[in-house]
């Protein structure tokens, strides 16, 4: 089997106590990112069902994802304000990937037409923390 393609077994799995030396330096830089006028984000949650509906869309294609960091603005995390403002807020976008390591996404493939249907090829929006955790 080539070395290069990928086989679904990617990535590792880590204790708690690693999970936690890879976030905590992020989470003390909240307030870097608040003073910067951009809305912090801890975490993003996706869900099963989701997660379930992407797979089925792409088959047996599909040997896992690849998850590219976005930008977009939404309304600031502050819910003590009124007048809420649009900040940049990160998001994750998960993209499946073909086992030879492309992103299996036919829309971008087909020059990204904006007039072509949306098909539910990726996945963004999950709930927030700390809004949601």
């Amino acid at each position: 089997m080539d070395s290069k393609r990928f086989t679904g077994r990617e990535g590792r799995l880590i204790s708690a106590s690693e999970a936690q030396e890879l976030t905590i330096p992020h989470q003390k830089r909240e307030r870097y990112f608040t003073d910067k006028g951009e809305n912090y984000v801890k975490a993003e949650f996706f869900g099963i069902h989701t997660f379930n509906e992407l797979i089925k869309l792409h088959g047996d294609n599909c040997v896992g994802f690849r998850v590219y960091y976005g930008l977009r603005d939404e309304e600031e995390d502050d819910d003590t304000k009124t007048n809420k403002s649009k900040k940049p807020t990160p998001r994750l976008v998960l993209v499946p990937v073909d086992a030879d390591g492309k992103d299996i996404i036919r829309t971008a493939q087909l020059g990204g037409l904006k007039d072509m249907p949306d098909s539910g090829e990726a996945m963004t929006g999950g709930p927030l923390c700390p809004r949601r955790c």
